[in-house]
Parts: C-alpha cells; sequence; structure tokens
C-alpha cells in the first residue's frame, strides 16, 4: 500500500474532520497541541493522569470546538493504550493521527541515578509511548493511513539537561531512544500508508520546568531566535505531521528549538 500524491490544488495543512489523541494534555505543549488541533476542525481526545486540569482543557476546547472526549489515565496504566485508541475510534469511528506527548523530567547524574528512577524514567517516556503507539499502530494499519508524532527532545542530541553542570542521563537517553523507535516503527509501518515522526523540542517554558525556571532561562541567550521557547511554537510542527503536506516525511525528527542546536 501506498500513500497518495498530495493534491496541491487543495489546503495540504488541512486537519479538519481528523481524529487526533494527544497524551499529557492536561497543560503544557499537550494543551497547547489539543486547542491548535481543535481550533484547525479536528475531533480531538485528550489523555492525562491529572483529572482537574485535564479537565479545564477539554472546557477550553469545548468552547472552540464540541468534539473532544477527556480520558483519564496514567499512561502506563495496562489499560491506557486501549482507552486511548478507544475513545479516539468512539468520537469519530477512527484514528488519524497519536501524538505521544506525556513524559517526565529527571536531572539525575550517571554517579548516582538509582535503579528506580532509571526504571521509572524510561517506564513513562519510552514504554509507555511504545504501548500507546502500538495500539494506535494497529488501528491505523487497519484503515491503511494514519500519523502519530512521538514528542522526543533536542536535549537527546546533548550530554544532558540543560548542559549545565551534567545530569538527566535517564531524561537524555530516554528521550533518544524514542527517537530511535520512532524510525524503527516507521519502517515497519510504511506498508501500510502509516507514517511515523518525532518533534524534538529544546527548553520549552511549562509549567514541568516550573520550579527551576531560572535555570531554563539562562539558555536563553543562546537561542539564535532570540528567546524561549514556549508550547505554541509546537502546534505549526504538529498539524504539518499530521496533515497531507507532510504526505512523503516519515522516520524523521524534526528539531524546533529555536536553532539551539545549530550553535553547538
Amino acid at each position: 500500500m501506498s500513500l497518495p500524491v498530495p493534491n496541491i490544488r487543495g489546503n495540504l495543512f488541512d486537519v479538519s474532520g481528523k481524529v487526533v489523541a494527544i497524551t499529557g494534555a492536561a497543560q503544557g505543549i499537550g494543551r497547547c497541541l489539543s486547542i491548535g488541533f481543535a481550533s484547525a476542525g479536528s475531533s480531538v481526545v485528550i489523555a492525562d493522569m491529572n483529572a482537574e486540569n485535564l479537565e479545564k482543557t477539554k472546557s477550553e476546547i469545548a468552547e472552540i470546538n464540541d468534539s473532544v472526549a477527556a480520558v483519564v489515565t496514567d499512561v502506563s496504566a495496562d489499560d491506557a493504550a486501549d482507552r486511548i485508541v478507544g475513545a479516539a475510534q468512539d468520537l469519530g469511528g477512527k484514528l488519524d493521527a497519536l501524538i505521544n506527548n506525556a513524559g517526565i523530567m529527571s536531572y539525575t547524574d550517571a554517579l548516582t541515578i538509582q535503579d528506580d528512577e532509571w526504571d521509572r524514567m524510561y517506564e513513562i517516556n519510552l514504554r509507555s509511548p511504545m504501548r500507546i503507539m502500538r495500539a494506535a499502530l494497529n488501528a491505523m494499519a487497519s484503515q491503511g493511513n494514519g500519523s502519530v508524532i512521538n514528542i522526543g527532545s533536542s536535549w537527546s542530541s546533548r550530554a544532558s539537561a540543560f548542559n549545565q553542570d551534567g545530569g538527566g542521563v535517564d531524561y537524555c537517553s530516554a528521550k533518544a531512544a524514542l527517537q530511535s523507535l520512532s524510525r524503527g516503527a516507521a519502517q515497519d509501518v510504511a506498508k501500510y500508508g502509516v507514517r511515523v515522526n518525532a518533534i524534538a523540542p529544546g527548553g520549552v517554558d511549562t509549567p514541568m520546568h516550573a520550579h527551576h525556571r531560572d535555570n531554563l532561562f539562562a539558555y536563553e541567550k543562546y537561542i539564535p531566535l532570540g528567546r524561549m521557547e514556549v508550547a505554541e511554537d509546537l502546534v505549526g510542527t504538529a498539524i504539518f505531521l499530521a496533515s497531507e503536506a507532510s504526505a512523503y516525511i516519515t522516520g524523521q525528527t524534526i528539531h524546533v528549538n529555536g536553532g539551539l542546536l545549530m550553535v553547538d
């Protein structure tokens, strides 16, 4: 099976009518992606373990687009994948795009990291996205189309989180593995007309970084585009990867970081 050639006489970036599932949607990047797709006319399934904030996101989306469903779940739960994919199929009869965004952060270094810390990082940032992606890919393969977008990190290409005094060895390596997983999965499902890509943000000013925001902003002076990244900066790239505009792109990681990596 092969994807059709894009129709350049239409709106290549049109995602209206698509059904999109987004994890980690209660705040930060996931919230912005959810609102962005809803504003572009997509039906949106949002998932997160924070029920209160997830309901706030759902209410924001409902003001724009009433085609929204919320799934309260820890992405590491055994039934998370089936519940998320099932909610999409219940909402719109299909799943056009999955955005694996949920994740956790760490600054632990290689000398002190404990086994349970390592295991938890890989459970949330690699194994859980893999399981949700696997369920989505099976649904998409049956449809003959679909796009999976895994949220990696530009820090996977650096020695440590924010590259200051070391640390984050588990986070950086798990995100690098997620991006490698995206490439491998892309090859496996290309024959079904399904694409898999990753987006690698830089340091994004979100609630995840609230307790070390000063360290985050210490890097602003190194960003060629001149300001700290915000969650809204990722919405356009995600819509691109979910749309016909990227129909011939798979197995790629797109770095969205204001040019931060090119200065190394």
